[in-house]
């Protein structure tokens, strides 16, 4: 008894230390409700300026990259793009801890600037089936953020929109699925959507979306609560969580060992 008394009381501080240092929430999924995008208080975001898009230039990145510390694909690992149409349509869930994955050549995220002389007016959008510089493609993929950190809000702006509708799906950095929320889109220019998790709680580290729009949509001015690590705008990063994981892992063999020495 004492033997596993002992056991215990490792496994206990492990846990404490763990969570102590990584800030992680071992509590219950929170769930997801839509709010007004003007009652977020997140002070972190990506509007894409960084980019350093020319007036009216398109860029359409084959790669995971990374514009205001956040990271953007086409899906997540674990996810299956399908052609429905020229739309992209995904299913099945991702796999923990959560990986971005590119689409192929000419499929996965498009960024645009605004033009009209307007430098400095940037927006990013999915490239659909049909494939960059088709019109018929960008606007009409999906795409997958992944945060550095877990949020508790999230909002954006949608550009364009045609009466047709979004889906966005929020994710656990396990690949569990916290809700999901369909929207209708109308026929504004800038139409804005905010989320939070109806506990408060940071439990969201990551947000894919799909849509059905005719005229298809982009995305600007991400808002939500924690800045991630800075890295190269439009270049790969590693999120520090995968580093904490394997730190944990050396946390528990480390356990291990020290119980199987009581």
């Amino acid at each position: 008894m004492k033997h596993l008394l002992n056991t215990r009381s490792q496994w206990k501080r492990i846990i404490l230390l763990v969570t102590t240092i990584f800030g992680f929430n071992f509590t219950a999924n929170s769930a997801i409700l839509e709010v007004a995008y003007d009652s977020l208080g997140g002070v972190a975001g990506a509007n894409f300026e960084d980019l350093g898009l020319a007036d009216n230039e398109q860029i359409t990145y084959d790669a995971i990259f990374e514009s205001g510390n956040t990271s953007f694909a086409e899906s997540f690992v674990g996810q299956t793009v399908d052609a429905v149409g020229n739309f992209d349509l995904l299913t099945g869930n991702p796999v923990g801890p959560l990986r971005l994955l590119a689409g192929d050549a000419a499929t996965n995220v498009t960024a645009i600037d605004g033009g009209a002389g307007d430098v400095g007016n940037t927006a990013i959008a999915g490239s659909g089936p049909a494939g960059f510089p088709s019109p018929d493609a960008v606007g009409e993929g999906s795409i997958a953020i992944l945060f550095d950190f877990d949020q508790s809000e999230f909002g954006f702006d949608i550009v364009g929109g045609n009466g047709g509708t979004a889906t966005a799906q929020f994710w656990a950095r396990d690949g569990i699925l916290l809700g999901e929320i369909l929207f209708n889109l109308n026929s504004a220019t800038f139409q804005s959507y905010g989320f939070i998790t109806d506990n408060g709680e940071r439990t969201v580290a990551g947000v894919s979306i799909t849509n059905s729009d005719l005229g298809g949509i982009g995305f600007d001015n991400f808002i939500f609560d924690v800045a991630g690590v800075p890295g190269t705008p439009g270049e790969q990063v590693s999120a520090p969580a995968s580093f904490g994981l394997l730190l944990i892992s050396f946390f528990v063999l480390y356990a291990r060992k020290k119980v199987r020495k009581l």
